[in-house]
């Protein structure tokens, strides 16, 4: 007698999980790189004014706002290179479908989304610290971990979720593009076009109005449901454009 052992959903993601995790390391080295780039033009600030004849003082700054930016940046990235056909493919190591696929792939993004997020605000903490051990006076505006325990973590979470936040955005771009190479074009308008025309929504740019959706909230609760329903919504939108196409096209 012969019975059909059919493997469920769970554990069909998390091989491929686990695959992705050990063959797509680079996107971790890329995250180092960009952020060693962010360390290095976020403390390389200076200025020298002359307080009097005899003194000279010189102002070393750092940022750790590059680090972050340089995150996002490879976060969006991240998040369409994960929808390449490259990737897709190798989805065909394991028996699959396209749900499994995207949760696998969504759990990549999501653990890297972290991982960047955490060590964005890290690395701007090095920057200063590179700065201070360069200089005899120092003075820090930006709460830390010693001082301000509850605001530096706020810090990393906020910095976590708008690096989810951009891979989302990223990984829904890259899976339109793999629906259809004409919706290039589109993208292309949407990002340059739209901003040059100064097109608005209700009176307000929209962009503007994007921006300060996320960007002007004050309570970490509500820019976190902002942020998940943001995302969903997201991961909906990829599994629904993906749905009348192959896992290898």
């Amino acid at each position: 007698m012969m019975y059909l052992t059919v493997p469920r959903l769970t554990d069909i993601v998390k091989k491929q999980f686990r695959y992705k995790m050990n063959a797509y390391t680079g996107i971790f080295s890329s995250l180092l790189i960009m952020q060693l780039i962010g360390i290095f033009f976020g403390v390389n600030s200076y200025s020298s004014y002359e307080a009097s004849e005899s003194l000279r003082i010189t102002d070393a700054t750092s940022t750790g706002d590059t680090p972050v930016v340089l995150t996002l940046v490879w976060a969006f990235i991240t998040g369409i290179l994960v929808t390449t056909l490259a990737y897709r493919n190798d989805a065909f190591s394991f028996v699959s479908n396209r749900l499994s696929h995207h949760l696998s792939s969504f759990l990549l993004v999501l653990l890297a989304s972290v991982v960047g997020g955490i060590t964005a605000v890290l690395a701007g903490s090095i920057g200063k610290f590179i700065v201070y051990a360069q200089n005899s006076t120092i003075t820090i505006e930006s709460p830390g971990l010693l001082d301000s325990p509850f605001s530096f973590f706020i810090g990393i979470a906020t910095s976590i979720l708008y690096t989810i936040l951009f891979a989302g955005l990223g990984y829904t771009i890259g899976s339109f593009v793999q629906r259809s190479k004409l919706v290039i074009p589109l993208i292309v308008i949407v990002l340059i076009a739209l901003p040059a025309l100064n097109l608005s929504v209700g009176g307000v740019f929209f962009i503007e109005k994007t921006i300060a959706f996320f960007g002007t909230e004050t309570s970490f609760l509500i820019f976190l449901m902002k942020v998940v329903i943001t995302v969903v919504v997201l991961f909906a939108l990829s599994v629904a454009v993906t749905n009348k196409t192959e896992v290898r096209k």
